[in-house]
């Protein structure tokens, strides 16, 4: 690894740090020579173009070699250990310059990048152990026995404690990766920063799923991804992406920028909008789109709701979609149905921003309509039937009974399984079952009830293994109502086998449900699915 100077020895010694880091000369000079002493005076000019820009353009990141992974590596350890003075703008544009090279790689060589990031700016463990062992003899001088259990405590009047709480300072410098620096210079020199570390972020999280060659590799890359969402002062992501910073805006067709209008078509996730009328149906009467946005990447939706205003409680999407089409007043409307969250950035993955938007867009509609009393979700159960494939062979998830018997008499030759969980995949494979009633009426016992056990009884490290459902109920929803059909999409019957679920937010139990939860793995649940789960 290339050794670099520690961020402390700048900090203790600001004449040298202005002697060695002015940006008098050409930055190769001091990055790709040997022996410089970073004052270019009296050198005789390079032969050649080697600036850090020049080298930015030629490098090949697909296959680099040693030489230029150490160059690259050099230049970014320079920059990062440079502080700008004013009117300085060598380290700015070295900062654009990269992440400007960056933007051109393919996801192999972004991924060369992030291990250059990831190994080459991690911390120095030398001075890691060095100021350890500083701190641990500075702390032997100031510590006290304490009152109780024999634990240790600082002597806050002991001659040497400013000694110590440097030791400790210097520490923690040490322990602080290079990279936080450089996730930090690229935030407050270069316009874009934060959606440039979202995208950078995304592309990361994309790498350790598909690209990652071995666990060496890994390891190094989740440090960095911990780093960029929740470790870097002042906790970047996670942070600067927290509901203070957010600004709740309300998306219509009249008024909205036409780009802005293309993103909440391009970025639905839930149920894909297929043309500009469906858009315009969207955000029509008796519906609502709002949307968080951040004031450092101000033409991003990062994440937004659509909501239903309707009568009662939404048990499907043609619910929906009738009861606005035919709504005449919208102070009629007695439930406020949110039907599709999309978050846009893949980057702020972990981020919880969905979270506050449902809160805050249920305060907005309450202030705009105080006669809403209902705040639900309708919501799709994504991973219900690839749950059930994976169940096929357990025969104690569905009984032997009466209902099961039923449903294998109507499929006849069309069921071929031995198991049980078999013969209801079976029946969901027949084309268009939901347009059967017969079989549709047969299977719905069976699935409402597997449904219900899914969402409510299946966990993952005592929460709820439905993703959707942890998310809500997390939030402090309830597990109010199954709703058989409530999607009979394509997308829809393939995840959920036409399935949904309402989450219901009631504003005065949201909090107690939440400690409830996250405390003793406690999800609230309605009357109809514990019926369904006694059945």
């Amino acid at each position: 690894m290339l050794v670099r100077r520690s961020l402390r020895a700048f900090a203790t010694s600001s004449t040298q740090h202005l002697s060695q880091r002015q940006w008098r000369g050409p930055l190769a000079t001091r990055c790709f020579q040997s022996g410089s002493s970073g004052d270019d005076r009296g050198s005789k000019p390079a032969p050649e173009d080697i600036t850090p820009s020049s080298f930015l353009k030629s490098i090949d990141l697909s296959n680099p070699t040693a030489e230029d992974r150490g160059k690259l590596s050099k230049i970014i350890q320079e920059v990062v250990q440079t502080k700008a003075n004013t009117g300085d703008f060598v380290p700015r544009v070295v900062i654009g310059n990269l992440c400007a090279k960056y933007k051109t790689l393919n996801i192999e060589e972004k991924k060369q990048f992030l291990l250059i990031l990831a190994r080459d700016l991690h911390v120095e463990p030398a001075l890691v152990e060095q100021d350890l062992n500083y701190f641990a003899e500075n702390f032997a001088h100031v510590q006290h026995d304490g009152e109780s259990h024999g634990q240790s405590e600082i002597d806050w009047q002991h001659e040497r404690i400013e000694r110590f709480l440097r030791t400790f300072r210097n520490l923690r410098q040490s322990l602080t990766p290079l990279y936080e620096t450089f996730f930090q210079q690229v935030l407050s020199q270069r316009e874009g920063g934060m959606l440039f570390l979202v995208q950078m972020r995304a592309d990361l999280l994309q790498v350790l799923r598909k690209h990652v060659d071995h666990g060496s590799e890994a390891a190094a890359l989740r440090s960095l991804d911990v780093s960029l969402k929740v470790s870097c002062a002042p906790n970047f992501l996670a942070s600067w992406f927290s509901v203070g910073f957010l600004q709740l805006e309300r998306v219509t067709y009249e008024h909205s920028p036409g780009r802005l209008l293309e993103k909440i078509i391009r970025y639905e996730a839930v149920h894909p909008v297929g043309t500009i009328i469906e858009l315009k149906r969207r955000l029509g009467k008796g519906r609502r789109c709002f949307a968080f946005f951040h004031p450092s990447v101000p033409d991003e939706p990062l994440v937004f709701v659509h909501v239903a205003l309707v009568e009662e409680l939404a048990a499907g999407m043609p619910y929906i979609k009738e009861a606005t089409e035919n709504l005449e007043d919208e102070s009629s409307a007695r439930a406020a149905i949110f039907y599709s969250i999309s978050s846009t950035q893949k980057g702020l993955q972990g981020v919880d921003l969905g979270n506050f938007l449902i809160k805050e867009v249920a305060k907005a509609l309450k202030s705009e309509h105080p006669h809403l009393e209902i705040f639900s979700t309708l919501s799709p159960i994504p991973n219900f039937v690839p749950w059930l494939e994976s169940q096929r062979q357990n025969t104690e998830l569905v009984a032997n009974d009466d209902r099961l018997r039923a449903l294998r008499n109507m499929l006849g030759s069309r069921s071929t399984a031995a198991s049980t969980v078999g013969t209801v995949l079976d029946a969901l494979a027949v084309e268009n079952w939901h347009e059967d009633l017969v079989l549709a009426s047969a299977l719905q016992p069976i699935l409402m009830k597997l449904g219900a056990r899914y969402v409510y009884l299946e966990k993952k490290r005592g929460k709820a293994l439905c993703q959707v459902a942890n998310f809500h109920i997390r939030n402090g929803a309830i597990f109010e109502r199954l709703n058989w059909l409530g999607d009979p999409s394509p997308k829809g019957l393939h995840q959920s086998a036409g399935l949904m679920v309402n989450y219901k937010y009631d504003l005065t139990r949201v909090e107690s449900n939440n400690e409830n939860y996250l405390l003793n793995n406690v999800i609230a649940i309605g009357d109809q699915p514990q019926q369904l789960l006694s059945s």
